[in-house]
């Protein structure tokens, strides 16, 4: 999903001149991918309850109806609160000179690199990229890196050729 968030026309002096600078485009986290993470936490949780429940059953010890609580709370918390917080709280600004990732829940976390900075870039994509949004690309900085993660197929391929025409190129 591409949200457009803010576009400004400056003039200098009289000229109709637009300064690309402050053009912003904002890339959102694919929805699909926080389905696929939901339907994996709840399936790992369902097997963790019922081996639980299943030693419960043949061991008729507490600290395994305990586990078995705690399995079933911790899926039903992270799948129907976590997740969709997370997901709607990560999002990707794109400027003509910088890139900056905003996430988090109780603490919000930002990051912004500027791409004269910016040496190559990584992908990383895997047989089912287009399906459930498992798309990364890892930007590699002087002195550090920045991961863009579980973006849409179109959107990491409309940003990589955005910072290809910026110069900036896979790792080799």
């Amino acid at each position: 999903m591409i949200v457009y968030a803010i576009i400004i026309n400056i003039s200098y002096a009289g000229t109709d001149q637009k300064r690309d600078d402050f053009k912003l485009k904002e890339y959102h986290a694919d929805k699909s991918a926080m389905k696929l993470l939901q339907t994996l936490i709840f399936l790992l949780s369902t097997i963790l309850t019922v081996l639980s429940l299943l030693c419960y059953l043949h061991f008729q010890l507490i600290p395994f109806l305990i586990l078995m609580i705690l399995f079933i709370s911790t899926g039903i918390l992270v799948n129907l609160i976590f997740l969709p917080l997370y997901f709607k709280n990560l999002y990707y600004q794109i400027t003509a000179n910088q890139i900056s990732i905003r996430r988090g829940i109780f603490l919000r976390r930002e990051q912004s690199i500027r791409l004269q900075t910016v040496q190559y870039i990584q992908l990383i994509t895997g047989p089912f990229d287009g399906k459930f949004g498992l798309n990364f690309i890892i930007l590699y900085v002087y002195g550090g890196s920045m991961m863009l993660f579980f973006m849409h197929q179109n959107d990491r391929q409309e940003l990589t050729a955005f910072l290809e025409r910026k110069g900036i190129f896979h790792a080799p």
